[in-house]
């Protein structure tokens, strides 16, 4: 049997060979996330809007990487379709380079401009909310290396069609941060410092155990540590060629999220927290978004590296539906189940009625966000990521930033008007990438 018809064949059953570890993994992510929160709300009534601004900014360091995680995963999976193991193998060494390199000067500058950064994004929040902030962000970010190298390891091997090493990873990961959690926080008690070091640790474990993971598969090509220590001229200006556009996306997207978190905090302490309940509630609804865009971009990027544009783009339409599906019957879930959930991140009442009723709005923008995630991997599979990123831009610095101060600010909308902004903006991508999608030209593009 040819490999385009064993790529044909395994992507016809994604749930069984390629899904089911990831939708684990997600699962299992989110209800530790869930948990984590839980556990940082004890330290204070400020805490989880302080450590939510402070992983607001992470997100956005972190999103700068997107150009290497995505761009190596979109290389290797082109390249494993195309049955070229040694060219996979020189594009995971190059990722590994690229993150490190670029991740540990990146922490060095964001730990020392900590303070300044955070008073500007928080120019009004109050002395103990600040502080846990920075304090908070400062060992966060000492973690940024194992985060790149973990995530670019990961992207990479599900590339190759290997859910499964991510997944045990994740597992492993998952259990060490409540364990550390509970350690640095209840146990000494360090507070916020120990939420920052519970990341670390989780972290570098990650780290280490993806790399050896991958180190010992030998399916498709073998990996060499001194590859990732030195530079490829060649390899990495790929990488970059694919990944510059989804880095520039990515950030730009992130810094919205951040100015969106830091509207939230001008609206008062009350607001602020009510904004993070929703956040933390809505990883729930939006647990099929990150699902379909892993899956879309490794099964549809091997079957094009493989020329079976017939079959990448029944694949990604099938992602695509069962993702509408997953999120509505979530939104469904947490709708029912709103009061309950809400009270487990705080007691006051009011704060409770308040985030119950607006938990109608999450149902309707993540239907939008997972039709972005399943479709937008796909057409970065195809290489077509100046469009995707020319989109998002426009959605997010012409459309939703100017709506949030309009619905906020002046509508006086509240927390209502931010999630509204979005719900607008996501809408307007989401439509835009299935007219997109439509067309053949997204397939056909050099990467």
């Amino acid at each position: 049997m040819d490999d385009s018809r064993r790529l044909g064949r395994l992507d016809r059953s994604p749930m069984l060979r390629f899904t089911l570890p990831v939708m684990l993994e997600n699962t299992l992510t989110i209800f530790i996330g869930l948990v984590f929160s839980r556990v940082i709300s004890t330290i204070s009534g400020s805490a989880l809007a302080a450590i939510g601004m402070a992983n607001t900014v992470m997100a956005v360091v972190f999103s700068v990487f997107s150009m290497v995680t995505t761009g190596a995963a979109v290389l290797v999976s082109r390249q494993i379709g195309a049955g070229d193991g040694t060219g996979a193998a020189d594009s995971i060494e190059q990722g590994a380079f690229l993150s490190l390199a670029f991740s540990c000067a990146i922490t060095a500058l964001c730990v020392l401009t900590a303070p300044q950064l955070l008073r500007l994004l928080m120019p009004t929040a109050e002395d103990q909310l600040f502080g846990e902030a920075v304090r908070y962000y400062c060992v966060l970010m000492l973690s940024l290396p194992a985060y790149v190298l973990h995530a670019m390891l990961s992207s990479a091997c599900r590339s190759t069609g290997d859910s499964r090493s991510p997944m045990i990873v994740a597992l492993l990961m998952n259990v060490s941060q409540i364990a550390f959690a509970y350690l640095f926080i209840d146990a000494l008690p360090l507070e916020e410092l120990g939420a920052g070091l519970a990341y670390v640790c989780c972290r570098l474990l990650g780290a280490a155990l993806m790399l050896r993971a991958l180190l010992h598969d030998h399916r498709f090509f073998v990996l060499r540590i001194r590859g990732m220590l030195r530079p490829h001229g060649e390899t990495i200006r790929r990488i970059l060629r694919v990944g510059l556009p989804v880095g520039v996306e990515s950030v730009f997207v992130q810094v919205g999220y951040m100015l969106a978190n830091a509207m939230s905090i001008s609206l008062g302490t009350f607001e602020s927290g009510v904004y993070q309940i929703l956040n933390t509630l809505n990883t729930f609804i939006a647990l099929p978004q990150g699902i379909c865009q892993a899956v879309a971009l490794s099964a549809v990027g091997r079957l094009l590296g493989a020329q079976d544009t017939r079959g990448a783009r029944r694949t990604g339409r099938r992602i695509w539906a069962a993702g509408i599906g997953a999120s509505l019957l979530l939104g469904g879930v947490v709708l029912l189940l709103r009061s309950p959930l809400t009270g487990l991140y705080t007691s006051d009442p009011l704060a409770i009625d308040v985030s119950s009723s607006l938990m109608w709005i999450l149902l309707v923008m993540d239907v939008a966000g997972v039709s972005i995630n399943a479709v937008d991997a796909q057409l970065r599979a195809g290489g077509d990521v100046r469009y995707v990123m020319v989109v998002t831009l426009t959605a997010v610095w012409i459309i939703r930033l100017p709506l949030t101060y309009l619905f906020c600010f002046v509508m006086d909308l509240g927390v209502l008007g931010i999630y509204l902004a979005n719900t607008i903006s996501l809408y307007y991508r989401a439509i835009l990438g299935l007219i997109r999608r439509c067309g053949d030209r997204w397939m056909t593009r050099k990467v």
